[in-house]
């Protein structure tokens, strides 16, 4: 069992995790990505899904992403997303 250690906590001491994180990303015709840039060129081998998520349209910044879950052709695997409103691609762990 962890011990209290007598701190109060305080607003700015929290930190969110699982923020999404910038990346550059080379696209098809189709506006799908091929290969990731960040920080290296990644080939994209295949996407093995996709879907799209239009959320909160009634706020004044609404949610609208393209979500991709890639397979590189190192066999590594990740999710990314296009953010439809500003056009940039993110990655995101879970």
């Amino acid at each position: 069992m962890v011990q209290n250690s007598g701190k109060t906590l305080c607003p700015g001491t929290l930190k969110p995790v699982n923020l999404p994180e910038l990346i550059k990303a080379e696209e098809d015709a189709s506006g799908l990505p091929t290969a990731i840039l960040t920080p290296r060129r990644q080939v994209i081998k295949t996407i093995e899904d996709r879907w799209r998520i239009d959320d909160e349209w009634w706020r004044r910044e609404p949610v609208s992403r393209l979500y991709c879950a890639v397979l590189f052709a190192s066999g590594q695997r990740l999710v990314v997303y296009k953010d439809l409103t500003d056009g940039e691609w993110y990655k995101q762990g879970y």
